[in-house]
């Protein structure tokens, strides 16, 4: 009977991939559009299927730090002549040199594994042909939204306002390249100009129209886990078939590392000019990774329900079948209720019990979210490893050194 219920799973399976070879899916590329893709696009910058992505990093990175040298260089503050000169500021290497090319280069890694995984849902059968229709018209909708040119004006209007306001937060209370500070307050240098009135807004935009992405993303998946979803309580992925969701929100782990990275240099800063223990920013520290993390996987709680449900129903239906199985194993081969004479030796029913009893151990172990658990550990230590050269305030390399293999070991 077991055996006879799998061939029937290998017939269904074949259905799905003859009813899928020939499909045409519209690909969920959140990457490829919105009203600055289109400048670019038009501009020359970003051609048809080519989006020169790490040449568009490069640029930015020369648009934003090399301009804030070049400004503070003839003011006399790139090198010296103020307590923090431009070649001293941490924050301006990891912000323009670093994050906002990562930033950028994001779209590489993850637009190809998010089109990928929506695509899945129909390639592997979650999403059946009753329903292909209706998944398209889903595609078509976070389309909309992402070139929806009232999120990025909204986008860049935020921009602005947290660009200001984290640069009367965080700036450090000295005279730097940047601006000055006198008992009637704070002006700014010619680099500062451009630092508030381009570098830092590009950053933050960078930044948000990331988190933009991030909820599109989730908007589509709350509106797919509507659809009729087939999903089986036995796979191996222990999601039911979902656990591709879940693979995919991994490589959300470059942009943790992004938005760390900036983040430490602004910390560094602090630290060193100001003076400011690392332990005071420990809790900070702390809150951004519960949050980081909420962010990237909390939302896939919305299949949680749909989860637990199919794991309830499973184990009901895998428990009927191993009882009906067991129960005539049991009178085969030991109450020897065997009218074929069929001999022991040989006989796939044993295999048959082990393959039943391991297909019912894969649906107890299902999770309540399609996540695996290293997927967690890897965005915790994607959004802590650029914070790590902090501990180089309070000791020795060498003890830094000890503590992250003691860590990874």
């Amino acid at each position: 009977m077991y055996a006879l219920r799998l061939d029937q799973d290998v017939v269904a399976l074949e259905e799905i991939v003859n009813e899928t070879e020939n499909l045409t899916i519209r690909p969920f590329l959140l990457m490829e559009g919105g009203p600055l893709f289109n400048i670019q696009k038009r501009l020359g910058v970003i051609k048809k299927d080519v989006p020169f992505t790490k040449r568009r990093a490069l640029v930015a990175a020369l648009l934003t730090w090399f301009p804030l040298l070049i400004l503070s260089a003839i003011q006399g503050r790139a090198f010296g002549n103020v307590p923090v000169p431009f070649i001293r500021d941490l924050s301006a290497y990891t912000r323009f040199l670093l994050a906002i090319p990562l930033l950028l280069l994001a779209e590489n890694i993850l637009g190809p594994r998010i089109a990928g995984a929506a695509e899945h849902f129909v390639t592997s059968g979650v999403v059946i042909e009753k329903d292909y229709q209706r998944f398209d018209g889903l595609v078509e909708r976070g389309l909309r939204a992402r070139d929806s040119i009232l999120a990025e004006i909204i986008i860049a209007v935020l921009a602005y306002s947290i660009a200001i306001f984290a640069f009367t937060q965080t700036a450090v209370h000295v005279t730097t390249w940047y601006s000055t500070h006198t008992d009637n307050g704070l002006s700014l240098t010619w680099a500062g100009w451009w630092l508030l009135g381009f570098c830092t807004p590009l950053f933050q935009f960078l930044m948000l129209r990331w988190l933009w992405r991030l909820f599109l993303w989730f908007q589509f998946l709350a509106r797919v886990r509507r659809l009729d979803l087939q999903l089986f309580p036995p796979h191996p992925d222990q999601a039911a078939g979902l656990g591709f969701v879940g693979e995919a929100q991994r490589f959300f782990g470059i942009l943790l590392f992004a938005f760390s990275v900036g983040s430490a240099g602004v910390m560094a800063n602090n630290i060193l000019y100001d003076k400011i223990p690392l332990k005071h920013f420990a809790p900070a520290i702390a809150a951004y990774v519960v949050i980081a993390l909420l962010i990237v996987v909390g939302p896939l709680i919305l299949f949680t329900g749909t989860l637990l449900r199919t794991k309830r129903v499973g184990l009901h239906q895998y428990g009927t079948l191993a009882t009906t199985y067991t129960g005539q194993f049991h009178k085969k081969w030991i109450q020897h209720k065997n009218p074929d004479d069929e001999p022991l030796l040989g006989t796939g029913d044993i295999q048959s019990l082990a393959d039943l009893g391991n297909s019912y151990e894969f649906v107890e172990k299902m999770k309540p979210l399609p996540v695996d658990p290293r997927t967690l550990i890897h965005l915790v230590i994607t959004s802590l490893l650029p914070m790590a050269p902090l501990l180089l305030t309070v000791m020795p390399l060498k003890d830094v050194m000890k503590l992250l293999l003691k860590f990874v070991m």
